[in-house]
Protein backbone atom coordinates (compact mmCIF):
# COMPACT_ATOMS: atom_id res chain seq x y z
CA UNK A 1 0.00 0.00 0.00
CA UNK A 2 1.43 3.46 -0.81
CA UNK A 3 1.72 5.84 1.72
CA UNK A 4 -0.86 8.44 0.84
CA UNK A 5 -3.28 5.66 0.33
CA UNK A 6 -2.35 4.39 4.18
CA UNK A 7 -2.79 7.91 5.59
CA UNK A 8 -5.73 8.71 3.56
CA UNK A 9 -7.35 5.43 4.86
CA UNK A 10 -6.96 6.11 8.60
CA UNK A 11 -6.58 10.40 8.51
CA UNK A 12 -10.30 10.45 10.14
CA UNK A 13 -9.77 8.34 12.68
CA UNK A 14 -6.61 9.35 13.63
CA UNK A 15 -8.04 12.82 14.38
CA UNK A 16 -10.94 11.30 16.21
CA UNK A 17 -8.21 9.53 18.27
CA UNK A 18 -6.47 12.82 19.68
CA UNK A 19 -8.03 14.08 22.15
CA UNK A 20 -8.53 10.79 23.83
CA UNK A 21 -11.21 12.14 25.98
CA UNK A 22 -13.29 8.63 26.10
CA UNK A 23 -14.77 7.70 29.50
CA UNK A 24 -15.27 3.88 28.59
CA UNK A 25 -11.48 2.47 29.48
CA UNK A 26 -12.65 -0.34 27.15
CA UNK A 27 -13.03 1.69 23.96
CA UNK A 28 -9.90 3.69 24.38
CA UNK A 29 -7.64 0.84 25.32
CA UNK A 30 -9.08 -0.48 21.99
CA UNK A 31 -8.01 2.62 20.25
CA UNK A 32 -4.34 1.98 21.91
CA UNK A 33 -4.16 -1.45 20.27
CA UNK A 34 -5.24 0.26 17.54
CA UNK A 35 -2.54 3.01 17.02
CA UNK A 36 0.03 0.46 18.01
CA UNK A 37 -0.91 -1.61 14.88
CA UNK A 38 -0.59 1.14 12.82
CA UNK A 39 2.54 2.42 14.37
CA UNK A 40 4.19 -1.13 13.62
CA UNK A 41 2.79 -1.33 9.81
CA UNK A 42 4.52 2.31 9.23
CA UNK A 43 7.48 1.90 10.62
CA UNK A 44 7.71 -1.41 8.71
CA UNK A 45 6.65 -0.06 5.07
CA UNK A 46 7.73 3.60 5.45
CA UNK A 47 10.65 3.71 8.12
CA UNK A 48 11.63 6.81 7.23
CA UNK A 49 8.62 8.51 6.99
CA UNK A 50 7.27 11.54 9.23
CA UNK A 51 4.02 9.52 9.91
CA UNK A 52 5.99 7.68 12.29
CA UNK A 53 6.70 10.57 14.66
CA UNK A 54 3.31 11.33 14.44
CA UNK A 55 1.45 7.83 15.33
CA UNK A 56 4.63 7.46 17.64
CA UNK A 57 3.40 11.04 19.38
CA UNK A 58 -0.38 9.32 19.63
CA UNK A 59 0.43 6.13 20.73
CA UNK A 60 2.40 7.29 23.80
CA UNK A 61 -0.78 10.01 24.32
CA UNK A 62 -3.34 6.68 24.04
CA UNK A 63 -0.66 4.94 26.55
CA UNK A 64 -1.02 7.75 29.02
CA UNK A 65 -4.84 7.91 28.64
CA UNK A 66 -4.98 4.05 28.92
CA UNK A 67 -3.87 4.55 32.55
CA UNK A 68 -4.80 7.81 33.73
CA UNK A 69 -7.77 6.69 35.20
CA UNK A 70 -6.16 3.96 37.88
CA UNK A 71 -6.12 4.56 41.09
CA UNK A 72 -2.95 5.96 41.20
CA UNK A 73 -0.16 3.53 43.85
CA UNK A 74 3.02 4.65 42.50
CA UNK A 75 5.42 3.09 44.87
CA UNK A 76 3.36 -0.45 44.20
CA UNK A 77 3.03 0.35 40.09
CA UNK A 78 7.20 1.18 40.05
CA UNK A 79 7.92 -2.02 41.56
CA UNK A 80 5.34 -3.96 39.61
CA UNK A 81 5.42 -2.41 36.06
CA UNK A 82 7.51 1.23 35.90
CA UNK A 83 11.12 -0.34 36.62
CA UNK A 84 10.79 -3.58 34.90
CA UNK A 85 9.47 -2.25 31.65
CA UNK A 86 12.40 -0.22 31.59
CA UNK A 87 14.76 -3.18 32.04
CA UNK A 88 12.54 -4.87 29.71
CA UNK A 89 12.19 -2.79 27.12
CA UNK A 90 16.28 -2.03 27.51
CA UNK A 91 17.27 -5.88 27.82
CA UNK A 92 19.97 -5.63 25.00
CA UNK A 93 21.93 -3.05 27.35
CA UNK A 94 20.89 -5.09 30.41
CA UNK A 95 22.56 -8.15 28.95
CA UNK A 96 25.88 -5.96 27.37
CA UNK A 97 26.50 -4.26 30.85
CA UNK A 98 26.07 -7.91 32.35
CA UNK A 99 28.64 -9.42 30.21
CA UNK A 100 31.04 -6.17 30.52
CA UNK A 101 31.07 -7.36 34.40
CA UNK A 102 31.37 -10.94 33.68
CA UNK A 103 34.45 -10.45 30.97
CA UNK A 104 36.21 -7.87 33.91
CA UNK A 105 35.66 -10.12 36.45
CA UNK A 106 37.30 -12.97 33.95
CA UNK A 107 40.31 -11.05 33.19
CA UNK A 108 40.67 -9.98 36.62
CA UNK A 109 40.86 -13.04 38.08
CA UNK A 110 43.75 -14.32 34.84
CA UNK A 111 45.72 -11.32 35.66
CA UNK A 112 45.83 -12.48 38.90
CA UNK A 113 46.62 -15.75 37.97
CA UNK A 114 49.36 -15.01 35.80
CA UNK A 115 50.65 -12.16 37.92
CA UNK A 116 50.69 -12.67 41.40
CA UNK A 117 51.74 -8.88 42.30
CA UNK A 118 48.76 -8.01 40.17
CA UNK A 119 46.73 -8.84 43.16
CA UNK A 120 47.77 -6.28 45.67
CA UNK A 121 48.28 -3.42 43.28
CA UNK A 122 44.04 -3.64 43.03
CA UNK A 123 43.33 -4.74 46.44
CA UNK A 124 46.48 -2.74 48.64
CA UNK A 125 49.40 -4.97 50.01
CA UNK A 126 47.68 -4.62 53.88
CA UNK A 127 44.02 -6.02 52.45
CA UNK A 128 45.87 -8.87 51.20
CA UNK A 129 48.12 -9.61 54.33
CA UNK A 130 44.99 -9.41 56.11
CA UNK A 131 43.36 -11.99 53.95
CA UNK A 132 45.76 -14.33 53.93
CA UNK A 133 45.63 -14.14 57.86
CA UNK A 134 42.23 -14.73 58.03
CA UNK A 135 42.82 -17.85 55.89
CA UNK A 136 46.08 -18.71 57.84
CA UNK A 137 44.23 -18.57 61.13
CA UNK A 138 40.98 -21.14 59.82
CA UNK A 139 38.87 -17.54 59.38
CA UNK A 140 38.53 -16.90 55.36
CA UNK A 141 35.95 -14.53 55.50
CA UNK A 142 37.03 -13.07 58.96
CA UNK A 143 36.90 -9.61 57.61
CA UNK A 144 32.61 -9.35 57.41
CA UNK A 145 32.64 -10.15 61.69
CA UNK A 146 35.54 -7.25 62.64
CA UNK A 147 33.37 -4.37 62.72
CA UNK A 148 29.57 -3.56 64.69
CA UNK A 149 27.10 -4.80 62.39
CA UNK A 150 24.95 -1.13 62.09
CA UNK A 151 28.39 0.86 62.09
CA UNK A 152 29.35 -1.33 58.98
CA UNK A 153 25.39 -1.38 57.45
CA UNK A 154 25.88 2.35 57.27
CA UNK A 155 28.81 2.76 56.09
CA UNK A 156 29.07 -0.45 53.52
CA UNK A 157 25.45 1.72 52.71
CA UNK A 158 27.38 5.24 51.95
CA UNK A 159 29.74 3.67 49.68
CA UNK A 160 27.92 1.50 47.86
CA UNK A 161 25.13 4.34 47.00
CA UNK A 162 28.10 6.78 45.81
CA UNK A 163 29.81 4.21 44.04
CA UNK A 164 26.87 3.74 42.14
CA UNK A 165 25.79 7.14 41.42
CA UNK A 166 29.26 7.62 40.16
CA UNK A 167 29.15 4.55 37.80
CA UNK A 168 25.20 6.11 36.44
CA UNK A 169 26.20 9.78 36.28
CA UNK A 170 29.75 8.95 34.53
CA UNK A 171 26.91 7.38 31.42
CA UNK A 172 27.17 11.42 30.57
CA UNK A 173 30.81 10.61 28.11
CA UNK A 174 28.97 8.83 25.64
CA UNK A 175 28.66 5.95 28.41
CA UNK A 176 32.04 5.03 28.36
CA UNK A 177 32.72 6.40 31.89
CA UNK A 178 30.11 4.29 33.10
CA UNK A 179 32.10 1.06 31.34
CA UNK A 180 35.70 2.49 32.90
CA UNK A 181 34.19 2.54 36.26
CA UNK A 182 32.80 -1.19 36.10
CA UNK A 183 35.67 -2.51 34.65
CA UNK A 184 37.53 -0.99 37.40
CA UNK A 185 35.34 -2.30 39.86
CA UNK A 186 35.35 -6.00 38.21
CA UNK A 187 38.45 -5.97 38.33
CA UNK A 188 38.98 -5.79 41.75
CA UNK A 189 36.06 -8.38 42.33
CA UNK A 190 38.13 -10.89 40.17
CA UNK A 191 41.56 -10.53 41.85
CA UNK A 192 39.48 -10.47 44.79
CA UNK A 193 38.07 -14.16 44.37
CA UNK A 194 41.03 -15.59 42.94
CA UNK A 195 42.53 -15.25 46.11
CA UNK A 196 40.16 -17.85 48.12
CA UNK A 197 40.14 -20.38 44.46
CA UNK A 198 44.36 -20.34 44.76
CA UNK A 199 43.73 -21.34 48.80
CA UNK A 200 41.13 -24.03 47.80
CA UNK A 201 38.30 -22.00 49.60
CA UNK A 202 36.57 -21.34 45.86
CA UNK A 203 33.47 -22.88 46.35
CA UNK A 204 33.11 -21.04 50.06
CA UNK A 205 34.01 -17.69 48.41
CA UNK A 206 31.07 -17.89 46.02
CA UNK A 207 28.34 -18.94 48.82
CA UNK A 208 29.74 -16.77 51.47
CA UNK A 209 30.59 -13.44 49.58
CA UNK A 210 27.65 -14.59 47.36
CA UNK A 211 24.93 -13.69 50.25
CA UNK A 212 25.91 -10.17 49.78
CA UNK A 213 27.22 -9.72 46.46
CA UNK A 214 24.62 -11.52 44.27
CA UNK A 215 22.29 -8.14 44.66
CA UNK A 216 25.69 -5.84 45.39
CA UNK A 217 26.86 -7.06 42.33
CA UNK A 218 24.00 -6.78 40.21
CA UNK A 219 23.08 -3.45 41.42
CA UNK A 220 26.47 -2.01 40.06
CA UNK A 221 25.59 -3.81 36.46
CA UNK A 222 21.79 -2.09 36.48
CA UNK A 223 24.37 1.49 37.75
CA UNK A 224 26.47 0.26 34.67
CA UNK A 225 23.30 -0.19 32.35
CA UNK A 226 22.09 3.00 33.60
CA UNK A 227 24.83 5.19 32.13
CA UNK A 228 25.24 3.23 29.23
CA UNK A 229 21.23 4.08 28.50
CA UNK A 230 22.45 7.89 29.07
CA UNK A 231 25.38 7.80 26.64
CA UNK A 232 23.53 5.92 23.93
CA UNK A 233 20.29 8.39 23.85
CA UNK A 234 22.10 11.39 23.04
CA UNK A 235 24.67 9.41 20.62
CA UNK A 236 21.51 7.56 18.45
CA UNK A 237 18.62 9.74 19.19
CA UNK A 238 16.49 8.14 16.66
CA UNK A 239 13.55 10.05 15.07
CA UNK A 240 14.18 12.66 18.34
CA UNK A 241 15.96 15.62 18.28
CA UNK A 242 19.23 15.05 20.59
CA UNK A 243 17.82 17.00 23.40
CA UNK A 244 14.66 15.24 23.91
CA UNK A 245 16.97 11.76 23.16
CA UNK A 246 18.88 13.25 25.73
CA UNK A 247 16.15 13.90 28.68
CA UNK A 248 14.16 10.95 27.90
CA UNK A 249 17.16 8.73 28.67
CA UNK A 250 18.57 10.65 31.49
CA UNK A 251 14.97 10.07 32.82
CA UNK A 252 14.73 6.73 32.00
CA UNK A 253 18.52 5.90 33.91
CA UNK A 254 17.61 7.75 37.02
CA UNK A 255 14.83 5.92 37.24
CA UNK A 256 17.05 2.74 36.88
CA UNK A 257 19.59 3.79 39.61
CA UNK A 258 16.41 4.73 42.40
CA UNK A 259 15.43 1.19 41.13
CA UNK A 260 18.52 -0.37 42.27
CA UNK A 261 18.48 1.81 46.16
CA UNK A 262 16.51 -1.33 47.70
CA UNK A 263 18.67 -3.56 46.49
CA UNK A 264 21.95 -2.18 47.46
CA UNK A 265 20.37 -1.53 50.89
CA UNK A 266 19.23 -5.21 51.48
CA UNK A 267 22.91 -6.32 50.09
CA UNK A 268 24.65 -3.51 52.63
CA UNK A 269 22.04 -5.33 55.66
CA UNK A 270 22.99 -8.95 54.46
CA UNK A 271 27.10 -8.04 54.29
CA UNK A 272 26.72 -7.02 57.90
CA UNK A 273 24.91 -8.71 59.68
CA UNK A 274 24.64 -12.21 57.93
CA UNK A 275 27.55 -13.01 56.17
CA UNK A 276 29.54 -12.57 59.66
CA UNK A 277 28.20 -15.82 60.24
CA UNK A 278 30.07 -17.13 57.57
CA UNK A 279 33.47 -15.89 58.60
CA UNK A 280 34.68 -19.67 58.74
CA UNK A 281 33.19 -20.23 55.48
CA UNK A 282 30.69 -23.07 55.16
CA UNK A 283 31.34 -25.80 58.31
CA UNK A 284 30.04 -29.47 58.66
CA UNK A 285 30.09 -28.97 62.28
CA UNK A 286 27.14 -26.99 61.90
CA UNK A 287 24.97 -28.32 58.67
CA UNK A 288 22.12 -26.05 60.39
CA UNK A 289 23.88 -22.83 59.73
CA UNK A 290 25.19 -23.61 56.54
CA UNK A 291 21.71 -24.78 55.32
CA UNK A 292 20.51 -21.12 56.27
CA UNK A 293 23.52 -19.27 54.70
CA UNK A 294 22.73 -21.64 51.44
CA UNK A 295 19.47 -20.44 51.56
CA UNK A 296 19.82 -16.94 51.30
CA UNK A 297 22.55 -17.60 48.77
CA UNK A 298 20.12 -19.12 46.51
CA UNK A 299 17.16 -16.77 47.49
CA UNK A 300 19.64 -14.13 46.10
CA UNK A 301 20.26 -15.59 43.14
CA UNK A 302 16.41 -16.61 42.58
CA UNK A 303 15.59 -12.83 42.89
CA UNK A 304 17.95 -11.55 40.30
CA UNK A 305 17.43 -14.07 37.60
CA UNK A 306 13.59 -13.70 37.91
CA UNK A 307 12.95 -10.34 38.40
CA UNK A 308 15.66 -8.49 36.66
CA UNK A 309 15.72 -10.95 33.29
CA UNK A 310 12.26 -12.64 33.28
CA UNK A 311 9.56 -10.94 34.78
CA UNK A 312 11.02 -7.59 33.40
CA UNK A 313 10.83 -9.43 29.78
CA UNK A 314 7.33 -10.15 30.59
CA UNK A 315 6.17 -7.03 31.58
CA UNK A 316 7.89 -5.16 28.31
CA UNK A 317 5.58 -8.18 26.53
CA UNK A 318 2.62 -7.53 27.93
CA UNK A 319 2.75 -3.46 28.39
CA UNK A 320 4.60 -2.69 24.70
CA UNK A 321 5.29 1.31 25.72
CA UNK A 322 5.64 3.00 22.45
CA UNK A 323 7.95 5.52 23.77
CA UNK A 324 11.05 3.05 23.43
CA UNK A 325 10.06 2.24 19.83
CA UNK A 326 12.02 5.07 18.77
CA UNK A 327 15.49 3.26 20.14
CA UNK A 328 18.24 1.49 18.17
CA UNK A 329 18.73 -1.07 20.71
Amino acid sequence: MRESTFIDRNRSKWKEMEDFEKTDPDETASDFVEIISDLSYAQTRYPHSKINSYLNHLAVTAYRAVYRNKKPQPLLEFWKTTFPLILGENRRILWLASAFFLAFCTLGAVCADFEPEFVESVMGREYIAMTEENIAKGEPFGVYAKEEPFKMFLSILANNLFVGLLVFISGIFMGIGSVYHTFKNAIMVGSFFHIFFRAHLGLNALVVIGLHGTLELMSLVLECMAGMILGLSALFPGTLTRRQAFRKGLNQAALIYIGTIPFTLTAAFIESYVTRYGSDGLRSDNPMLTLLLLLVFLLSWVILIWYFFIYSRRVARRNPNPEYRNKPW
